[in-house]
């Protein structure tokens, strides 16, 4: 066993538990766990925990429909550029994010509206302006679009590796492994708690911090008969592969999402809202560790009402190319949209996003030893850093160093049913 009692241990080693190390290696004796991004993704390995940051685009926009969201973004994009300095690794592409859609729609009103109350550096495009200045996109002419310049998109995978690069320079010590289970070594507060791992490693802590997503109902880490109230949405994504000189042309276009009727030729039996809209979400050509460029097309949580119940379930998910169909249409869609670029290849990708009822995340203790810091609901990748320190310094210091209303982050438990 381990005889070294650490103060803190996060669970969950993505970018909201890299975060908390990198904070909370600060002030005391801090251990991340959690598994390396596997090599391959199959079905039929033994492996089911796999992570949300294993992608290289990732929209970084302080612009939201919901002003929370859009404070926890500006306050961690406004450090990136110092922790890509700190760490000596780059992760940040500032291109610019446009959201666009239709002039009657709530979700624009929404964004517009925080926008203004924010006072963020935003535009307001008309129609005519947006073909104007990004003539390869195909709008319709009741779109329009608001502008954020100081923007853009990160890679999940690099923002990771520079947390936890900082996180250990500081005295964090990192096992790459999963966890198994979570318990208090006694019924009291003053006990140690005792994580231990899949391969029989018992790291003995004070408090242990859960940052595990989609999969923390999927192993002993809550107290008996707890569940988080929370949803595990699927989410295709077409991986859209485009020549070196579309790249040079597009690149510097930038992140978008839509929220709208769209243009009369789209793709016409496209996943759509509730309301008949289409909703996704589109990124500029990158590069990917193969040496190929990528648009990334996704569509948003409001165009799906599907939910993951099982581990089995999310594996499979995981280890998919997501829905057949539902790619193929995804590149139809591009098509469509964008104009003058031929795909050389596609293929599926997909993740798995955690909900909650609130739309906000869990930031949260269940009792004084254990946290969670959960529930992303699409939005925590760009805000994990402020994330990260918020949920550190409820851990370590037992305080709330935030201008944000804790009680905008309770947790909430999903009740039992009455027999």
């Amino acid at each position: 066993m381990e005889e070294d009692v650490y103060d803190l241990c996060i669970v969950g080693a993505g970018m909201i538990g890299s975060a908390v190390a990198k904070y909370a290696s600060e002030w005391g004796r801090v251990c991340l766990v959690g598994p390396e991004e596997p090599e391959e993704r199959d079905v039929n390995c033994k492996r089911d925990i796999f992570g949300c940051h294993y992608d290289e685009g990732r929209i970084a926009r302080c612009l939201a429909h919901d002003p929370i969201w859009t404070k926890l973004a500006r306050i961690s994009m406004s450090r990136y550029r110092q922790i890509e300095s700190d760490s000596g690794i780059d992760f940040y592409d500032e291109v610019g994010s446009l959201v666009a859609g239709g002039k009657d729609t709530k979700y624009m009103m929404d964004n517009e509206k925080v926008s203004k109350e924010q006072q963020l550096e935003s535009k307001i495009l008309s129609y005519e302006t947006l073909k104007t200045k990004f003539p390869l996109l195909n709008f319709s002419d009741i779109d329009y679009g608001i502008y954020e310049v100081k923007a853009g998109h990160i890679s999940a995978r690099n923002l990771v590796n520079a947390q936890i690069k900082l996180a250990k320079s500081k005295g964090c010590a990192c096992i790459h492994e999963i966890v198994e289970n979570v318990t208090q070594m006694e019924k009291d507060w003053n006990s140690n708690m005792c994580v231990l791992t899949e391969s029989g490693k018992q790291v003995l802590t004070r408090k242990v911090l859960l940052a595990t997503g989609a999969f923390t109902a999927f192993r002993n880490l809550l107290p008996v008969d707890h569940e988080l109230d929370v949803g595990l949405c699927p989410l295709t994504t077409a991986m859209i592969e485009v020549t070196a000189d579309d790249f040079t042309n597009m690149r510097k276009y930038p992140t978008l999402i839509y929220f709208g009727k769209g243009a009369d030729n789209w793709k016409k039996d496209y996943p759509r809202s509730k309301d008949g809209e289409y909703s996704w979400y589109m990124l500029p050509p990158i590069k990917y560790p193969d040496e190929k460029y990528y648009i990334k097309l996704g569509h948003l949580q409001h165009a799906t009402t599907k939910r993951f119940t099982s581990s089995c379930e999310v594996k499979e998910w995981y280890c998919s190319g997501g829905d057949t169909k539902l790619v193929n249409d995804t590149v139809d869609l591009f098509k469509s949209v964008v104009q003058d670029v031929n795909p050389i290849s596609y293929h599926g990708d997909n993740c798995v996003i955690t909900t909650t009822p609130t739309k906000r995340l869990y930031i949260d203790t269940l009792h004084p030893q254990l946290g969670v810091a959960v529930g992303g609901n699409a939005y925590a990748a760009k805000s994990s850093d402020e994330i990260g320190r918020i949920a550190a310094v409820m851990m370590m210091k037992n305080e709330w160093d935030s201008s944000l209303e804790k009680t905008d982050f309770n947790l909430k438990m999903k009740e039992k049913p009455s027999n």
